[in-house]
């Protein structure tokens, strides 16, 4: 979270090149939506309610991080591929998902309304809710007929747009109930996953994207928000 934050925080200008990163979990995290009580976390039954937690920065529902791809997107709002329309990065980024993985995969509507617009609503897992720009698959079994594979939530400040989404590879909690990338028919691997991510979000976004370390600065402007992302007063209470 605190990389993403720096990510967010150095993107503070028109001409700053967008940044895409894919990273997995060490151990099984929740992470709560931004607007979310912490007494939601609280109140669940285990084996969820005693796994490690963060807040994160973006909006939605909370997430169940495991078996998974997580990608974040830190763009300047004034990129001409966004046209000024902060929505459009939904749309990229979750038909270069669709296109990697296939076998039906689909938006859940007509995109008339964002992942972000009930993101201070709804059930306390981010994959039990549904929006128009949702990665969901056919399922007899799921709410609405539907089960969701990807979904996304936005930080924006004045300058630059924060995206966080999560592609299920497989699931080993029933408490969250999504459809998984494996169950398709794909692979369980991050590496195998992410290499076929990339071409696809290089075609969505009309970018080439160029593999990179992080740099000593990076670095240290990430640590510089980590004691903010491991304290209570954000986890628990959302304050800076």
């Amino acid at each position: 979270m605190a990389r993403d934050e720096a990510l967010l925080s150095a993107c503070s200008g028109p001409d700053v090149v967008p940044v895409i990163r894919f990273y997995g979990w060490s151990q099984p995290t929740i992470s709560l939506g931004y607007f979310q009580d912490f007494g939601e976390y609280e109140a669940l039954q285990p084996p969820a309610r005693d796994l490690a937690v963060v807040r994160r920065t973006t909006g939605g529902g909370a997430i169940l991080h495991d078996l998974e791809v997580t990608y974040t997107i830190a763009i300047p709002t004034a990129h001409p591929i966004l046209a000024g329309q902060s929505k459009r990065l939904y749309q990229f980024a979750h038909a270069a998902i669709i296109q990697s993985i296939g076998h039906g995969t689909r938006l859940f509507g007509a995109g008339h309304e964002s992942c972000g617009e009930s993101s201070q609503r709804g059930p306390f897992f981010c994959f039990e809710r549904r929006h128009d720009l949702d990665v969901v698959v056919d399922d007899p079994k799921g709410p609405d007929g539907v089960s969701k594979i990807a979904g996304s939530a936005q930080r924006r400040t004045p300058t630059a747009i924060l995206q966080h989404g999560s592609i299920m590879l497989d699931s080993r909690f029933l408490q969250q109930k999504v459809r998984t990338w494996k169950e398709l028919g794909g692979s369980d691997s991050f590496q195998q996953a992410v290499s076929e991510l990339v071409p696809s979000f290089e075609q969505a976004l009309g970018l080439k994207l160029v593999a990179s370390e992080w740099s000593d600065d990076e670095r240290a402007a990430a640590r510089s928000f980590e004691s903010r992302y491991a304290g209570d007063d954000w986890t628990l209470r959302r304050q800076r």
